[in-house]
C-alpha cells in the first residue's frame, strides 16, 4: 500500500475523440492550505512549454465530497483550503492534441501521455510515493516502464512518475532480453517496419553500450515508438524512451538514422538520466534550469551514436567516416559558429535552441553538433597525448563511477577537470579554445594521429548563392539568407517569393542547375515577391569559399598512426578491415 501522505492520482480517457484526458489526485493528512503545480517544461527538452495553458475544469473537494475553495496563485499554480476531514481530493482536464515525444496526444486510435504535461505535483510531497491507476477504453492496453501491482503503476516519486511515459491503446508489443534484462518495443501505427530485424540491431547496439559501460543501469528498459508520416525525433527517460519515426523510415539510409536515434536515446540511460550536471538534478519544474555543460550531455552522447554504431557493426568504418564528415561539413556551413560559443549555446538552450529562426543559422550553433565534434577531438588529443593507452572513454567511466553510480550530479566544468586527470597533460587551451571561444575548430592535429586527412570532396558545384529555398505549391519560398553571401549582400530577405532568373521563371530544382551553368562573378537579375510586391534585385554569385569536407586515410600511416586508428575504428585485427 502507498504511504498515508502518498498520491494516489487516477487517468481516464472517456471520450478520446475530444482529445480530454481526465486526471483525478488525491492527497491524504492535509492539515493545511496546500498547492499544487503544473510543470514548465518537461526534462530533456529544454524549453518552457507551459503545460498549464492545456488545463481545464479544475475543482477540489474533501474526502467526504465538500466542495473546498481554491485559488489559482500564478500560471501553473493552484493553492485549495484545507480539507476538515484530512482528505484532499482534486480533478481537471487536459486538452492532449500535440504528438511529438515532449507532449501528450489522445484520439480515437491510441493515447501517449508525457507525465510533465499531465499530473500536477503537490508542492512539498515531490519525493514522496505515488501510485497511478488507468481507467483505458475497452480493449486498450497501457504500456510504461512503470512498476505494476493490483492493476495499479507504482513510481517512488512524483520525478520517477513523471520519467516513464505512457502509451495506451491497441499498440504491438515486442519483447526481447538483452543480457538477461528485459527490453521490449511498443510500437503504434503502421509501416514498413520490420520487427525481428529492429530487435535484432537493437540488441546489438545495447550489447555495445553495456560493454561501454560495463553493464545495464536498468532493471527494465521500454522503447516507444510511433509510426507516423514524417515523424522524427526523441526524448530519454529514466528507464525507457520515446521515439518517432516516419511510417517508411526503415529500409537505407533513412533505417541507418533511424537506428542511430535508437543509440542515441539509449545511451542517455547512462549520460543525461544517471550521468548528469548537477544544476539538472533535483529541477525546478516552474523555470529555466542553466548549465554550461548541456554539450556534455547532449554533444557527447551524439559523438558515442555513432561510435556505438560502429562497436555494434550496424554501421562500416568507411559509413562512420562518411557521418563524421557530413557533421563536420554542417558545422563548417553555418556563419554561426563564428558569433556564439558552445557554452554558450548550452547556457542559452532554453532560449534559441528550441526556437529556430530564419536567422538562426547566422546566430548560433547546436551544442549537439559542435558538442559532438568537440568531443571527437577531445578523444582523439587524449589517444594522442598517451600513446593510445587512454582516451575520452576513460573519462566518461570515471565520471560514471565517481557521480553517476552514486545517483549524484556532477559539478560544472567536472569533464574539464577529469579529462586532464585521465590524460596526465594540461587542457586548458583546448578547452578554452572549443568551449569558450568562437575559433575554428583545429581538426587536422587530432586527425593525423590516427592517420585520418580532412580533404575537399571531388565534384562538388563551384558557384553559391547563399540561400535555404522551400517549394510551397509550386512556389520557391526563400527560408534563410546565410550572412556574408552574395544572396545576403544582394538584398535577398528570407520569406521572399523567387520567381525569376534573368527573365525567366525558375522552380526549385531549376535554381541550382541554372546558377551551376554560370561562371563565378557573373551578375545575374533576380524577379522576387516580397509581401506582395515585385522587386527586382541583382546578385552576383561567386565561388564557393570551400568545398564540402570528408576524411580519408592518410597515404603512408606510420604504424603508430595505424594502430591508433584500427583501435579507434573498433577494428578487429583478425577478421575486419576498413
Amino acid at each position: 500500500m502507498i504511504g498515508e501522505t502518498g498520491v494516489v492520482y487516477r487517468l481516464s480517457m472517456p471520450a478520446p475523440h475530444t482529445h480530454l484526458l481526465e486526471v483525478a489526485c488525491q492527497v491524504k493528512d492535509v492539515g493545511a492550505p496546500i498547492r499544487l503545480v503544473m510543470p514548465s517544461w518537461t526534462p530533456g527538452s529544454y524549453l518552457l512549454r507551459e503545460f498549464a495553458r492545456h488545463v481545464q475544469s479544475f475543482a477540489a473537494e474533501a474526502g467526504d465530497g465538500t466542495p473546498l475553495c481554491w485559488t489559482k496563485l500564478d500560471k501553473n499554480r493552484w493553492e485549495v483550503e484545507a480539507p476538515r476531514d484530512g482528505v484532499l481530493q482534486v480533478r481537471y482536464t487536459v486538452y492532449a492534441n500535440e504528438l511529438t515525444v515532449r507532449t501528450s496526444h489522445l484520439d480515437a486510435s491510441h493515447g501517449y501521455v508525457n507525465g510533465a504535461g499531465v499530473f500536477m505535483y503537490v508542492e512539498g510531497r515531490e519525493e514522496l510515493a505515488c501510485m497511478l491507476q488507468v481507467s483505458a477504453p475497452e480493449g486498450w492496453h497501457v504500456t510504461t516502464s512503470l512498476s505494476c501491482t493490483d492493476a495499479s503503476f507504482r513510481a517512488a516519486d512524483y520525478h520517477t512518475l513523471i520519467d516513464s511515459p505512457l502509451e495506451i491503446g491497441t499498440h504491438a508489443i515486442f519483447p526481447f532480453d538483452v543480457g538477461g534484462v528485459p527490453h521490449r518495443y511498443a510500437v503504434w501505427g503502421r509501416g514498413n517496419l520490420d520487427p525481428e530485424r529492429l530487435v535484432r540491431d537493437t540488441q546489438r547496439i545495447i550489447d555495445a553500450g553495456a560493454n561501454f559501460w560495463g553493464g545495464l543501469p536498468y532493471p527494465h528498459f521500454t522503447f516507444l515508438l510511433h509510426l507516423l508520416p514524417g515523424g522524427q525525433g526523441g526524448l530519454e527517460h529514466r528507464d525507457s524512451c520515446s521515439l518517432q519515426a516516419d511510417r517508411w523510415a526503415f529500409r537505407g539510409r533513412e533505417y541507418e538514422q533511424f537506428l542511430s536515434l535508437v543509440a542515441h536515446e539509449h545511451f542517455h540511460a547512462w549520460n543525461g538520466k544517471r550521468l548528469y550536471p548537477a544544476a539538472l538534478g533535483p529541477v525546478d519544474y516552474t523555470r529555466e534550469n542553466y548549465t554550461r555543460d548541456l554539450w556534455v550531455v547532449e554533444g557527447l552522447t551524439t559523438y558515442y551514436t555513432d561510435r556505438m554504431l560502429r562497436a555494434s557493426g550496424v554501421i562500416t568504418p568507411k559509413r562512420y567516416l562518411e557521418r563524421l564528415g557530413d557533421m563536420i561539413n554542417r558545422l563548417q556551413t553555418l556563419p554561426g559558429r563564428h558569433r556564439q560559443t558552445l557554452a554558450d549555446s548550452s547556457f542559452d538552450s532554453w532560449i534559441r535552441f528550441y526556437r529556430p529562426d530564419e536567422n538562426t543559422s547566422n546566430s548560433q550553433i547546436s551544442y549537439y553538433q559542435k558538442g559532438a565534434l568537440v568531443g571527437l577531438l577531445l578523444d582523439l588529443r587524449i589517444r594522442r597525448l598517451t600513446a593510445n593507452r587512454r582516451s575520452l572513454d576513460d573519462v566518461m567511466r570515471l565520471l560514471w563511477e565517481r557521480f553517476g553510480a552514486h545517483g549524484m550530479g556532477y559539478p560544472e566544468g567536472a569533464l574539464e577537470c577529469t579529462a586532464e586527470e585521465v590524460c596526465g597533460a594540461p587542457l586548458s587551451k583546448f578547452f578554452d579554445a572549443s568551449l569558450r571561444s568562437t575559433a575554428e575548430l583545429n581538426y587536422s592535429d587530432e586527425l593525423t594521429a590516427v592517420g585520418l586527412v580532412l580533404t575537399p570532396r571531388a565534384g562538388a558545384g563551384d558557384v553559391q548563392l547563399g540561400v535555404q529555398v522551400r517549394e510551397e505549391a509550386g512556389r520557391l519560398r526563400v527560408t534563410q539568407v546565410l550572412a556574408c553571401t552574395p544572396a545576403s549582400r544582394g538584398g535577398l530577405n528570407a520569406g521572399d517569393e523567387l520567381v525569376a532568373l534573368d527573365g525567366l521563371r525558375i522552380t526549385g530544382t531549376g535554381l541550382s542547375t541554372r546558377l551551376a551553368e554560370r561562371p563565378p562573378g557573373q551578375q545575374i537579375q533576380l524577379t522576387v515577391f516580397r509581401r506582395d510586391e515585385l522587386l527586382t534585385l541583382h546578385v552576383t554569385p561567386e565561388a564557393v569559399a570551400a568545398r564540402p569536407l570528408q576524411l580519408k586515410r592518410a597515404s603512408n600511416p606510420t604504424s603508430l598512426q595505424e594502430a591508433a586508428n584500427r583501435s579507434w575504428l573498433y577494428l578487429d585485427p583478425d577478421r575486419e578491415t576498413d
